[in-house]
């Protein structure tokens, strides 16, 4: 292009970030059989879900312990409730939560439960019922590690050190067809 050499790979579905959220959507899209994916990052080893930790970082799921009952339903009116999330998404995340959440459980994210077998939780401010859980500061950083293990021994391409510069789009169709990225390594 102009002179210059352009890579093109293509793929069916391209995530686009390193953290918890991209790692799991990549992990989820192989295990429901979808193969053609790739993760674009600027660095697998950085960002905010893998580098930064509070006094607690929390998961939110479906209240799986105690009497107390608990529905999707409900759990996406108190997401949508707090006005920053769509009401369609808010309904998806309460009801993929407690799949999700076990996925991880799963994969060895050591979320604490009694001697029952049961996933306790705890309230939040914003939040009636026993939703939240965490297992400490490095919650987020445990996910993501836990979550790369997966997409490593999937071994699904990963291009590390890219920067999404453009969201390509056609136009007619109003779809996304492809990404510009940079790489940041030949700079």
């Amino acid at each position: 292009m102009n002179g210059i050499n352009v890579n093109v790979y293509s793929f069916n579905t391209v995530v686009v970030g390193s953290g918890a959220a991209g790692l799991n959507a990549l992990d989820r899209l192989f295990t429901y059989g979808q193969r053609d994916i790739a993760l674009v990052t600027e660095g697998l080893n950085k960002g905010t879900s893998r580098n930064t930790g509070s006094d607690k970082q929390t998961y939110y799921k479906l209240t799986l312990a105690g009497k107390e009952q608990d529905s999707i339903h409900e759990m996406a009116q108190t997401l949508f409730g707090g006005g920053a999330m769509d009401g369609d998404i808010a309904l998806v995340e309460a009801a993929l939560s407690a799949q999700c959440f076990y996925n991880l459980v799963s994969i060895g994210v050591p979320f604490p439960h009694n001697v029952y077998g049961e996933y306790v939780g705890y309230k939040t401010d914003h939040d009636p019922r026993q939703r939240a859980t965490s297992i400490g500061p490095l919650t987020s950083r445990v996910m993501v590690e836990k979550l790369q293990e997966q997409v490593m021994a999937k071994n699904i391409p990963i291009f590390d050190g890219y920067q999404v510069v453009r969201i390509l789009v056609d136009e007619a169709t109003k779809s996304v067809i492809g990404l510009l990225a940079l790489n940041l390594n030949k700079l």
